[in-house]
């Protein structure tokens, strides 16, 4: 099966079985946030069945004095600032200088966003903290550290998992055209991770094991990523194998890296494992914050943004403004490294300028990834990068 998918890459928490028109009434919970999703990525801590919490330990101190206003004058970045959408943009350096931050629609510096898809850099991270100490390799087969996989990603490597380069019956472009099988795999997958109702308290692993390939091969011909939410939740696992760590105190560790000002929450499974492929929560400065993270070693990201355009597997640049590839767990082009998430959210980091943005919006849209807006945050992202780079060459 040869398809060209137009990746969701952001994504993933559309209730298509029980898709009604969007609405501003009623309680906001777990049944009824995705027909209001503009109010529930301000507020998915309050219905969220199952989360880890994180206060700081250690505050990481950011300067919010340092201020770069030429960056409003940006055409691509006034637009995001101004679009009624926007919920949070705050644009820091990796040493804590705030060059702008800007809140919208009654929220503020302690506001906790949801960072859906966003949330798979976690997997970059985690990904390569494991390969530096050696402790796992991108070339492994997935059954060496998950002897128990089924036929969806057994045979595969732990570089395709993390490409998305698979071909197993979770099928996301699918369930958004309407196919009933993708469909039915597509809710139970969000049953299980925490984005639709979980009566059966399927266990994600449970769930990953059980996955099949699509059709007679699960390896992938298509033109570009396959992209899917549960990759990710495979490559937490793989790492906690092939480290002996749990993947709750890895995420538990990583959140106290951060250094945020405010909690930090991690949605789960009913058994605890986090999922790291769509659920992280925290505030816009603390996102920022994380966004540090990814470029911690700036020369690995570097080598990183090379190897992807050579090895990863190309996302189309009507999504993301430029040419970009799926790497790792992350998404990667020459103007740096990160991730979008569904309803408008976005991190990103520049290793050569330093420059980290994250972006926060409140899409209500039918679609969970409304590309003309992607497009439009990805554009802003590529001149903040371009300003930052030119201002540091003079």
């Amino acid at each position: 099966m040869k398809t060209t998918i137009i990746i969701t890459a952001m994504a993933s928490a559309l209730s298509f079985g029980s898709l009604a028109a969007p609405s501003n009434q009623g309680p906001l919970n777990i049944d009824t946030w995705q027909q209001q999703r503009h109010v529930g990525q301000a507020n998915m801590p309050s219905f969220y069945p199952n989360m880890m919490a994180v206060n700081p330990q250690d505050v990481f101190e950011i300067d919010h004095q340092k201020r770069d206003y030429d960056l409003h004058e940006i055409p691509s970045v006034a637009r995001i600032l101004s679009h009624p959408a926007t919920g949070a943009v705050v644009i820091m350096n990796k040493d804590g200088d705030v060059l702008l931050e800007q809140y919208r629609n009654g929220h503020d510096r302690n506001t906790t966003f949801a960072n859906q898809s966003s949330t798979k850099t976690i997997g970059y991270i985690l990904l390569q903290k494991a390969l530096a100490e050696g402790k796992i390799s991108l070339d492994d087969k997935v059954e060496k550290y998950i002897p128990s996989i089924g036929s969806g990603f057994r045979g595969r490597t732990v570089g395709d998992v993390a490409n998305m380069n698979v071909n197993h019956d979770v099928a996301e472009l699918a369930a958004y055209t309407g196919d009933p099988q993708a469909l039915a795999n597509f809710d139970k997958d969000e049953r299980v991770i925490g984005m639709q109702r979980n009566d059966e308290r399927l266990g994600l692993r449970d769930w990953i094991e059980s996955i099949n390939a699509m059709g007679m091969s699960n390896e992938w011909k298509g033109d570009i990523a396959n992209y899917a939410t549960i990759n990710t939740s495979v490559v937490g696992w793989l790492v906690e194998a092939a480290t002996g760590v749990s993947l709750q105190q890895q995420v538990r560790e990583l959140f106290h890296e951060v250094g945020g000002e405010n909690t930090m929450f991690m949605g789960t499974d009913f058994e605890g494992t986090p999922v790291i492929g769509a659920s992280m929560m925290l505030s816009a400065v603390d996102f920022a914050r994380y966004g540090r993270l990814l470029i911690a070693d700036p020369a690995a990201a570097k080598n990183d943004i090379k190897q992807a355009k050579k090895l990863g597997q190309p996302v189309p640049a009507e999504l993301t403004y430029v040419d970009s590839s799926y790497y790792k767990s992350a998404i990667i082009n020459q103007y740096g490294l990160g991730h979008s998430g569904w309803a408008g959210q976005l991190i990103w980091a520049d290793p050569e300028s330093g420059v980290i943005i994250a972006v926060n919006s409140m899409i209500q849209s039918e679609l969970p990834a409304p590309y003309d807006h992607f497009n439009k945050i990805y554009n802003a992202a590529t001149d903040i990068v371009k300003h930052e780079r030119a201002k540091q060459a003079k």
